[in-house]
């Protein structure tokens, strides 16, 4: 299971759907109807592991005002608009997740999945081996400190050099749909060797092609199976009663940003909510 679907996982939408039953069901809801404001009905804070990184979970479920809904099928009813009136039947609800990994979390994901490895360019004529990533930021940039080795199988120049690459770059999300990816990518090398230096200095640019299509993900088929899974977790729980139906139409990432403190995510799930009569 990838990260996306993890941090989706759980009992998320299993809980929220227990909330809002709860709710409707619970005492001086009344009250709370006739304020003619979305509702929020389920509001947490967690915490989950993803190979060896944290990932904090701020979660928050509102659904659409019943009793406003009301007066606006009655409206409906009494001008004979019994096509908006069917319409109105169903109630939206959302839910809001953010995510939060600190930079430090963010090194150990990348460490688990991408360090320790080696990587072929220009058709085996070098062998990357990144040693490791440390994960840090510069306002809305991401900066990264890659300490790696070079081996380079030219039949002129075979030998292993080292250094550090450090990288900045911003992050792009939905360009194109369902892809994050890196924006204005660029290094800077540190190291002794005059070998890399002028290595660098040839293949400088294709190093940084490299790097941007190796530092992409693409989230499509995570969001779908999350949003099976978390319809399934309604079902489960729906069904054991007649009176209320709901479906999830929506699920995406909102945004991605950079912050101080860390990398924040934002994922929306949006859906009808019907109360059957």
């Amino acid at each position: 299971m990838t990260i996306f679907e993890r941090v989706l996982g759980g009992n998320i939408f299993f809980d929220f759907w227990k909330q809002l039953q709860q709710y409707i069901f619970s005492e001086g809801r009344f009250i709370q109807l006739i304020t003619l404001q979305p509702i929020e009905i389920y509001k947490t804070e967690t915490e989950l592991e993803i190979d060896g990184a944290k990932v904090k979970l701020f979660i928050k479920s509102n659904v659409e005002n019943l009793m406003q809904r009301r007066i606006e099928r009655t409206i409906n009813l009494l001008t004979l608009n019994l096509a908006e009136n069917q319409k109105k039947s169903a109630y939206d609800f959302d839910v809001i997740i953010k995510a939060q990994m600190a930079y430090e979390d963010v090194s150990k994901f990348f460490n688990h999945h991408f360090a320790a490895q080696t990587y072929t360019i220009e058709e085996n004529k070098y062998l990357l081996y990144i040693e490791q990533f440390q994960f840090s930021n510069q306002g809305t940039k991401a900066v990264v400190h890659m300490p790696f080795v070079l081996e380079s199988k030219r039949w002129f120049l075979k030998r292993k050099m080292s250094g550090t690459a450090v990288f900045k770059g911003s992050i792009n999300f939905h360009q194109p749909k369902y892809v994050v990816k890196t924006r204005n990518l660029n290094y800077e090398l540190e190291t002794g060797s005059l070998i890399l230096k002028a290595i660098d200095n040839l293949y400088h640019q294709q190093l940084t092609a490299f790097l941007a299509g190796f530092l992409q993900y693409n989230f499509k088929e995570e969001l779908l199976h999350a949003k099976t899974e978390a319809q399934e977790q309604i079902n489960s729980f729906q069904s054991q009663t007649n009176w209320i139906n709901g479906n999830i139409d929506e699920l995406d990432l909102e945004r991605i940003t950079i912050e101080n403190e860390g990398i924040h995510a934002v994922f929306l799930a949006e859906g009808k909510l019907h109360l059957i009569r």
